[in-house]
């Protein structure tokens, strides 16, 4: 598939919720004027896919756009991220993903969440799976962690270690807080 057929298949996933057959123009202009976050999208692929599948040239090209989203967006998605089809950015505010992350399909994500790598020296990847939701002020942060498919992390969350089966995950201290845990 061409650079273009690749942002085409993006744009119909994650702005105009279609399959390639219907994709317009017309649709997709009315998107991006109308919300930041479509904005967002539309400008992240055409910089992931320069990044992924262009030359040195376009890789370059792709760097400085993301940086000029990154600061008009303030959403920092590093180039290095693989981030599957279907991402869906709740507000596009304080959302941090290392170049280290491996995203799956369906990936949702609301303000303030970051996922991320301690440092240090060694092996680092983040692999998340399929149909994951990161909710308000979440982190994933970890050198080598993995996060099985169809896991919502509530919101307030710290994630250090694996997540091996689907289901929710909160944090237990604000559980407490409101008389739920127990």
């Amino acid at each position: 598939m061409s650079i273009f057929g690749s942002m085409r298949r993006y744009w119909c996933l994650e702005i105009l919720g279609c399959s390639e057959e219907e994709f317009s123009w017309r649709r997709l202009r009315q998107k991006y004027k109308r919300s930041n976050r479509y904005a967002y999208l539309f400008w992240f692929r055409v910089a992931y896919v320069l990044h992924a599948e262009g030359g040195r040239f376009w890789k370059r090209r792709a760097k400085i756009l993301n940086e000029r989203i990154s600061r008009k967006y303030n959403v920092e998605i590093m180039l290095g991220a693989t981030v599957g089809e279907g991402l869906w950015i709740a507000h596009p505010s304080g959302i941090v993903i290392s170049a280290y992350a491996n995203i799956g399909k369906n990936f949702k994500v609301w303000q303030g969440c970051t996922v991320g790598i301690k440092g240090g020296d060694g092996g680092k990847a983040i692999a998340i799976g399929d149909n994951v939701s990161l909710c308000v002020n979440s982190c994933i942060i970890g050198d080598v962690i993995s996060i099985a498919d169809n896991v919502v992390i509530g919101a307030m969350t710290l994630v250090n270690k694996d997540i091996t089966s689907s289901g929710i995950y909160v944090n237990k201290r604000g559980l407490d807080r409101f008389g739920c845990g127990s």
